[in-house]
């Protein structure tokens, strides 16, 4: 199925097609098929260099072995707790460490959680 018959379905099952105005690209947006390291390769056959890589989160690239293999250690022992962790204190370790100006840190799953954790 190549982009033109994705967001034709898109269409009828999201206002505009997208599910971010970011990604309303004219004629159609492009769909990724898979990704490796900084390439996405579409579903219209296409390899693009990917500038945006998660918008940050993908510095390493999509797929980096060092990446999957923690994941997958991750994956053994669970992934969504909903309780703190030891690996969650880590993480706020780094943080502050590596950052004089930063006191403490909260982990926050959206901007709205994170305003009301601030205010």
């Amino acid at each position: 199925m190549k982009s033109s018959d994705l967001f034709a379905r898109a269409t009828a099952l999201m206002p505009g097609g997208v599910s971010s105005p970011v990604r309303a690209i004219r004629p159609y947006p492009f769909y990724v098929e898979r990704a490796r390291g900084s390439h996405l390769a579409t579903v219209d056959g296409a390899d693009l260099v990917d500038c945006c890589l998660g918008y940050g989160p993908l510095i390493l690239g999509h797929a980096h072995p060092d990446i999957r293999e923690a994941i997958g250690h991750q994956l053994e022992k669970g992934w969504l707790y909903g309780t703190p962790t030891p690996l969650e204190l880590d993480l706020a370790g780094v943080i502050v460490g590596d950052h004089p100006a930063v006191d403490m840190v909260r982990f926050v799953s959206s901007g709205s959680e994170a305003t009301m954790a601030a205010i």
